[in-house]
């Protein structure tokens, strides 16, 4: 009885910084814990993190399809998640012994997602980023992103970043009047064909929906919001979203049972778009 009653009287301090780290609970579900203290949606080192009890979830490889990954990487990510009626954030922590941001000839951009059904229930789609009539919403976070947002206001463009004697007179697609159409479909072709990846983002995270391998669309309205952080051999990375999206958004309420995939990217082995480490559906839980 005397243990009881230690476990209730502890458990109020699970999201408060008072509370000092203890031992790590691994769950067999990823386990959204209800916190109302305010969410650590942008900030993966936080100590409301400590008491947070995580999933360790196994990673594969991405051998379904073109291209697919023949070597693997990243085999463990562990996940931890809290909620707080309104919005969720998922913390994702994996091992990376180099920190991969600008994708460079024979290097990529380090990167997370996590995957949910379009459809709540036991009748999942394939966990290989869904299947017809059966969709998912991916929440995508890159490393390059995050430098874009965290140069984003400074006046220090990627260019002068890495080139700091570079002088640059004139982009040709920055031509005024009808050249500049022009001088982009031959200079900027991704903008010129309205490449997704280019799309409006929330920050350094991209909601996405697919319906399969190929079908990857961005959202209409991104929402989703994180921000990583790589020390000592390891990404720390958050990505928060509302757990009410609206219509054609994989929706969450307090209570419910779900399902959860993600995946991971490491830049120095070249991984990029479907060469990636992925999970299976694993069982999320929003207490």
């Amino acid at each position: 009885m005397r243990h009881l009653i230690a476990i209730l009287i502890a458990a109020p301090c699970l999201l408060t910084a008072a509370c000092s780290r203890g031992p790590t609970v691994n769950t067999l579900e990823v386990r959204a814990v209800r916190g109302a203290a305010e969410l650590p949606a942008l900030d993966p080192q936080s100590s409301k993190w400590d008491r947070v009890p995580q999933h360790p979830a196994r990673l594969m490889v991405q051998d379904v399809t073109e291209p697919r990954l023949t070597v693997p990487g990243v085999d463990l990510v562990n996940v931890r998640a809290m909620h707080d009626g309104t919005n969720v954030v998922f913390r994702l922590e994996w091992a990376d012994a180099t920190s991969d941001l600008i994708p460079d000839v024979g290097r990529g951009s380090d990167a997370a997602a996590i995957q949910l059904p379009l459809q709540p229930g036991a009748d999942v789609p394939d966990a290989a980023m869904g299947q017809a009539g059966k969709g998912v919403q991916i929440a995508y976070w890159k490393s390059v992103w995050q430098d874009d947002a965290d140069r984003a206001g400074s006046g220090k463009d990627r260019v002068t970043a890495l080139h700091p004697n570079a002088t640059i007179d004139h982009y040709p697609p920055q031509a005024g009047g009808a050249a500049r159409e022009e001088m982009e479909r031959r200079y900027a072709p991704a903008n010129a064909a309205g490449n997704p990846i280019l799309t409006a983002r929330n920050g350094a995270v991209q909601e996405i929906v697919a319906e399969g391998f190929g079908s990857a669309t961005p959202t209409a309205v991104q929402k989703a919001t994180g921000r990583g952080v790589w020390a000592n051999g390891k990404w720390l990375a958050t990505i928060a979203r509302p757990l009410n999206e609206g219509a054609g958004s994989a929706n969450l309420q307090p209570g419910q049972r779900t399902y959860i995939a993600f995946a991971v990217w490491d830049g120095a082995q070249r991984h990029t778009g479907a060469r990636k480490m992925r999970s299976g559906w694993i069982p999320l839980v929003l207490e």
